[in-house]
């Protein structure tokens, strides 16, 4: 009888369930677990070094389009006739060079001839450089933005990269070159990339197939070096023929390795990731160990936990079950059983989480709507007032300076109310994204009307009015612009009121400064920009959008709003 209760008892089949567990696991992970991460965990390596080689070149794309659209935008504004004059040109590069300095060695302009006749900042040697020498100089001079060769500068004796862009006269006809340089190695676009580690031993190679030479690499022993042989490294020879993808080969040291190729966009460069397959696979060989001794330990722990949870959930049921035997036998009377254990707690606390999760998520949702826009997604007054505390702060402790730009539309009344409120809406998504693209990523622009927006400006350098008016320029540009509502072409202007501060003023007092500025200038003619009084840090003065004249009112020709 006490076999038999022995054999059909719960912490018996319990464990014996227990006992099979751990030997079935054993044996799954022996035949399965190990093959797994021999056989597969390879491909997963290599499509992790796929996945770094994409962003790695993806990065290094985005890097060269931003110089490649900044250099054709300067080349598309260059006041006329400014190139005849070789000092203002000067000026006038440097004025940009500061502004965005994204060519580390600094801008030039060439005449068409291929002389460079002006850069910024003057290196030693430079002027004296022939373009034609360029194998690409003719396609820039056809009217294409060339990205040159990696080549060590006659200049400076670095690696160095050089972009150059046609320069057209009033004609359309190309007269000059607009050139910039930068070092490889330069903060901001390849130093970083130099620096990284792909593992204990792994690397990375951004190669010129059409040099066969490495540009960069995180050894800097590698950097203008050949690229090795078909014979050496086969599968590095199919990726500068055109192949992209992943696999495992052999390097030219006869390490087996990972090995990624992806292209940088915008060029016809190389980006190779690599990592030796035995730092790829570390795992397998301590699964193995781990495998061995780890089976006795957790069969002794399995079987611990498998008696507590026997006292632990059969406990209560136990002691009903001895209530209920001794009431069958008349030994107490019937009555309800107590309930010790609720166990549907776990399900409540599953609910309860997951109300938690969205009242969380409501919780967000409720602090970005307070803190930005609904139509445009920008900050609004709230934010804008938290980000002028911070930039004050930084100001004075950078002994820099800070501008603030209130932009008020002109004739967005007009079209609101003969389109209506949804055509409105639009026009003022389409303000937002072109004053987005004016804005510097350090600045930050936020709405705080119904078409009344703020451009924060931080880190400015003294002159501080200088900065502030170029971004008042571009804003003044970039808001005239055509507007297409479906049939109809709409005109804008905006009028721009200006304070700078070098950090000792009050936010109050500047947004305040700022707003005031604003109605002198649409009281002056709208479509201009004025800048606040000596209070706050700079003298009253308005500048027509149009004319750039200072002291004089120019309207730009805007409806009033």
């Amino acid at each position: 009888m006490k076999i038999h209760r022995f054999a059909s008892s719960l912490i018996t089949r319990l464990v014996l369930f227990g006992i099979f567990v751990v030997v079935a696991s054993a044996i799954l992970r022996y035949n399965i677990l190990i093959n797994f991460l021999e056989n597969d965990q390879a491909k997963v390596a290599a499509e992790q070094q796929s996945t770094i080689a994409s962003y790695l070149a993806q990065d290094i794309g985005y890097r060269i389009a931003e110089r490649k659209t900044y250099l054709e935008r300067l080349s598309a504004h260059i006041p006329p006739g400014l190139s005849a004059d070789p000092a203002a040109m000067r000026e006038w590069l440097r004025e940009h060079q500061e502004l965005q300095p994204l060519f580390a060695q600094g801008l030039f302009l060439a005449d068409s001839a291929g002389t460079i006749v002006v850069d910024y900042p003057t290196m030693n040697g430079r002027r004296a450089i022939s373009l034609t020498a360029y194998p690409d100089y003719q396609r820039v001079l056809a009217g294409a933005t060339v990205l040159g060769e990696p080549l060590l500068s006659p200049a400076s004796g670095h690696p160095t990269l050089p972009m150059l862009t046609p320069v057209r006269d009033a004609s359309g006809q190309v007269s000059g070159v607009l050139g910039g340089t930068i070092e490889l190695d330069a903060p901001g676009f390849l130093e970083h990339l130099q620096q990284a580690r792909l593992g204990p031993s792994g690397g990375f190679m951004l190669v010129s197939p059409a040099q066969r030479v490495v540009v960069a690499a995180n050894d800097p022993v590698l950097v203008f070096t050949p690229v090795p042989t078909a014979i050496a490294d086969p599968m590095l020879d199919r990726a500068l023929k055109g192949w992209r993808g992943n696999g495992i080969g052999r390097s030219a040291n006869g390490v087996d390795e990972i090995k990624a190729y992806a292209s940088v966009p915008g060029t016809d460069w190389l980006v190779v990731t690599n990592l030796p397959l035995a730092s790829a696979l570390p795992t397998v060989d301590r699964m193995r160990a781990l495998i061995a001794r780890g089976g006795l330990v957790q069969a002794g722990v399995i079987f611990m936990l498998v008696v507590l949870a026997y006292f632990w959930f059969f406990r209560p049921l136990r002691r009903a079950a001895a209530l209920a035997d001794r009431m069958t036998r008349g030994e107490i009377p019937l009555s309800p059983l107590p309930v010790i254990r609720r166990d549907e707690v776990g399900h409540l606390t599953m609910a309860f989480n997951g109300l938690l999760a969205r009242l969380k998520q409501h919780q967000s949702e409720l602090q970005h709507q307070a803190h930005h826009d609904v139509l445009t997604g920008l900050p609004n007054r709230m934010m804008l007032a938290d980000r002028m505390e911070e930039a004050l702060a930084r100001a004075r402790r950078l002994e820099s300076g800070i501008a603030l730009l209130f932009l008020d539309l002109d004739g967005f009344k007009p079209i609101n109310d003969r389109l209506g409120h949804k055509a409105g809406d639009q026009v003022l998504q389409e303000i937002t994204q072109r004053l987005r693209q004016v804005a510097r990523r350090s600045d930050t622009l936020a709405r705080v009307g119904g078409d009344e927006f703020v451009l924060l400006a931080t880190d400015l350098e003294l002159p501080l009015e200088r900065g502030a008016r170029v971004l008042a320029e571009k804003c003044i540009k970039a808001v005239s612009e055509p507007l297409v509502l479906g049939a109809a072409e709409c005109r804008l202007g905006v009028s721009i009121g200006i304070a700078v501060c070098d950090g000792r003023c009050d936010p109050d007092s500047l947004l305040q400064a700022a707003d005031k500025a604003m109605y002198d200038a649409k009281a002056g003619g709208r479509g201009c920009y004025v800048f606040a009084p000596d209070g706050i840090g700079c003298g009253h003065v308005t500048i027509s959008a149009r004319e750039g004249t200072e002291g004089t009112n120019h309207p730009a020709g805007s409806e009033r709003s």
